[in-house]
């Protein structure tokens, strides 16, 4: 009880003031106003209506690993309605138009009002949370009203509070779940620790999202322009903090082509990197190939292609490692059998560490290290090989995921 009082407390407190950061932060200001729009558009969609399987992610990580599962529930249950929420603008701006969703909205905060506006009027069937995705007021709504909800390649670490000697309130809320479909051995060992037995290590579902992107021979004129078939370099969802690594690669030339999308690509952020790129360089946005095809830097400063770059690249960097639980998604470039660079950050990232273990992916700490790396594989082209071998064999190891996952749940759907 007191642990239910105070979560509710804080959440009531702390949305005014996230309302009011919402003036000086465009994230921020999205995060809210898209939840005013919520109930309409639940409404619109009608949402109460029909047979509907809700999915919820974090953002736009997470999506990727909900893709999968939403496109084989739907061969399953054909006539079912998808409802898709998203708690982060990252996702939700950037997929609110993806076509196989009835409804995708932002998830109301986790307000007792609000949940139960929510679940009184949408006629869910069965709730799927991806990854990290535990809100104890719909876990708690969820379970009372007897939703099946499940959890999908969820992660379990010994340090989250459902495994301290106070955090059993908290660990309440799972018993709640169906099943768990988690990513490693460790996860399950952690639940069944705790008493909680329907457990299956699946993997991570974002296995067959990269391994069916590897199938679309999709061509990009800009980048085909670009490099006039040279061999490139692609540093993917990239930060500040990642220039300083690839320095030498900015500044002096390296006799291959370097193709840059930093995560964000707001006016502010590409100006940055323009101030930290000392070669000749283009945008996609202002791209001639007459004038710029010669030029050593593309800088993507537009979102949603990055994914049908990574087959142009011989070696590939990905962003977001040289800050704590930033690392951004390494599957992507290695289901296209390449070599995969990263900072130093990766520990929370099965995928990651399991590839660095086998010699596909490299991390480096340093603008020295990440130098040395890159030379090298460069130049040794047995390397390269096998360390692209390593991550395309571990791409293929894991897919068919979703598939399984799916069949359980159906099953359990069916049997009910």
């Amino acid at each position: 009880m007191l642990f239910r009082f105070t979560y509710n407390l804080i959440l009531n407190l702390s949305y005014p003031i996230v309302l009011l950061l919402g003036v000086f932060s465009p994230k921020l200001s999205l995060f809210t106003s898209g939840r005013k729009e919520v109930f309409a558009q639940l409404k619109s969609t009608q949402a109460n209506k029909g047979e509907w399987v809700w999915f919820h992610v974090a953002s736009l990580g997470e999506f990727e690993q909900a893709r999968p599962l939403m496109e084989e529930y739907k061969k399953s249950f054909p006539n079912h309605k998808l409802l898709l929420t998203f708690f982060s603008p990252s996702g939700y701006e950037v997929q609110k138009d993806y076509e196989l969703a009835d409804c995708i909205c932002y998830l109301p905060w986790d307000t007792k009002k609000n949940v139960n506006r929510f679940l009184n009027f949408c006629n869910i069937t069965c709730a799927i949370f991806i990854k990290y995705e535990f809100w104890p007021n719909y876990f708690f709504s969820l379970s009372k009203r007897n939703i099946t909800t499940y959890s999908v390649s969820s992660i379990f670490r010994p340090q989250q509070l459902f495994f301290k000697s106070y955090g059993k309130a908290y660990r309440k809320l799972l018993f709640g779940v169906k099943h768990f479909f988690v990513q490693n051995d460790e996860s399950k060992a952690l639940l069944n620790s705790i008493g909680i037995d329907q457990v299956t290590v699946s993997g991570d579902t974002r296995m067959d999202r990269v391994f069916d992107l590897t199938l679309q021979k999709t061509s990009l004129d800009i980048i085909e322009d670009f490099l006039q078939g040279q061999p490139c370099f692609v540093a993917g969802s990239t930060w500040p903090e990642d220039y300083l690594l690839m320095n030498h690669f900015l500044k002096k030339p390296t006799g291959i082509k370097i193709i840059i999308a930093p995560h964000e690509v707001s006016h502010q952020s590409i100006e940055q990197l323009e101030k930290s790129v000392g070669l000749a360089y283009t945008k996609w946005s202002s791209f001639d190939k007459n004038k710029d095809a010669d030029k050593n830097i593309l800088i993507v400063d537009h979102i949603g292609t990055l994914t049908k770059i990574y087959r142009y690249a011989k070696i590939a960097y990905i962003g977001g490692g040289m800050k704590k639980n930033g690392l951004h998604n390494t599957l992507e470039p290695a289901a296209f059998g390449i070599p995969v660079i990263i900072g130093k950050y990766f520990s929370k990232y099965e995928e990651a560490v399991t590839l660095v273990k086998k010699g596909g992916i490299f991390s480096v700490q340093s603008g020295s290290e990440f130098r040395k790396i890159s030379d090298t594989l460069l130049n040794d082209k047995k390397l390269l090989r096998k360390a692209g071998l390593i991550n395309s064999q571990y791409i293929a190891s894991g897919k068919g995921a979703s598939r399984r996952i799916i069949n359980t749940i159906t099953t359990k759907l069916l049997l009910n």
